[in-house]
């Protein structure tokens, strides 16, 4: 694990810096996440001719064939502007499984699309039960005279009805294998439920009532359920790499509060409390970035490097979750009013803790490698 950034890199990061706080500052977030509408598409395309949405696939599809740890400095950048966009769900869970996954008519027709920005796809794998454990599945697909028929629900489907391509895994009602189908959240007989979350702003329940799939709509001839296993380890990586530069971004804020906020003569940051508390946030933060960027170049080297992308996983999203707390106490009382834009990042720091199956799957997972 390099460290230190190359200058490309570098300068990679810098780009999505710049560009996140000009194109998506906090009133862009709290804006979408009380409206609960999805990001705006000329921003979404503006985000696709800079190249982040092609970074993860290969030159013949469009894409750039990028490094992981270039693809981890954006989802960094990404987590520090609060991120509002779909690029974890959509590209890094979505986009991977069809390149992985899927032939090159299927590849043609959905990825290059979505490498351009003009699709958008949302993966639908959690069902009831509170297992994301892709052989949990009991989604059914049923062979009929015209294809197959998909019967089932899904929860926390994020962004579900603005999103033009849903991959849904199910399992064939006679072979018992675990498949992928795409539908569009448009197709007769299935219905988006909006759900309410404290964490994000738009998660549906999939409803699927006798969706016809064609055979051009299944990816994947064998059971998908490894792959599916490993996009969503993958994408939970990555995300460590969000929860790290969003506990960085809310490091920052707490700083300069406590350095511009005046009590009993003096700016609260002097006071060896405070400090002992930031210090603390300092230490997580550090160790979130550390874990993170291992989790994603162990994980790029080797599949198997289960425990290096869990742990990630655990120690960035509860780093995240940590210094959002601290930064409230900081605050005080304006911390906890919305008004104050530091809940955005609190309610960031929870959806990423919750997303991929949450931290208890993944303390599950390492405690396996190290039986």
């Amino acid at each position: 694990m390099e460290l230190e950034p190359t200058a490309e890199q570098r300068q990679i990061q810098d780009a999505a810096r710049r560009f996140l706080h000009a194109e998506c500052p906090p009133s862009l977030v709290r804006s979408l996440r009380e409206r609960r509408a999805p990001l705006p598409r000329e921003l979404w395309k503006r985000i696709a001719e800079l190249g982040w949405l092609g970074l993860p696939f290969d030159e013949r599809h469009g894409g750039a064939a990028a490094d992981w740890t270039t693809i981890g400095l954006v989802m960094e950048e990404l987590g520090r502007a609060c991120d509002p966009t779909p690029f974890a769900d959509c590209v890094l869970g979505c986009g991977w499984l069809i390149q992985d996954l899927g032939d090159g008519v299927q590849c043609r027709r959905w990825l290059v699309p979505l490498i351009a920005g003009e699709l958008q796809a949302a993966l639908a794998v959690f069902e009831a039960g509170g297992d994301w454990r892709a052989g949990n599945c009991v989604t059914t697909l049923t062979a009929q005279a015209s294809g197959w028929r998909l019967d089932g629900r899904k929860f926390g489907v994020e962004n579900a009805g603005s999103r033009e391509l849903l991959l849904v895994s199910c399992r064939d009602a006679a072979s018992g294998r675990l498949r992928l189908a795409a539908v569009s959240p448009q197709a007769p007989g299935v219905q988006c439920v909006a759900l309410r979350s404290l964490a994000h702003p738009d998660l549906h329940e999939l409803r699927l009532d006798g969706v016809e799939v064609t055979a051009e709509d299944l990816l994947g001839g064998e059971d998908i359920e490894a792959a599916l296993d490993a996009a969503l380890l993958r994408t939970a990586a990555f995300q460590a790499a969000a929860a790290a530069g969003g506990a960085r971004r809310v490091l920052e804020l707490a700083t300069q509060h406590v350095q511009q906020r005046v009590q009993f003569g003096r700016p609260i940051g002097s006071f060896q409390a405070v400090q002992h508390l930031l210090a603390n946030v300092w230490t997580d933060v550090e160790a979130a970035w550390l874990a993170a960027y291992e989790g994603i170049t162990e994980l790029e080297r080797s599949p198997a490097a289960i425990d290096k992308a869990c742990a990630a996983k655990c120690i960035a999203n509860e780093a995240f979750t940590r210094a959002c707390f601290s930064a409230h106490q900081v605050f005080g009382g304006m911390g906890y009013m919305w008004e104050t834009d530091l809940h955005l990042w609190t309610r960031k720091a929870k959806e990423l803790e919750l997303g991929c199956g949450g931290l208890q799957r993944h303390r599950n997972l390492l405690a396996a490698t190290l039986r």
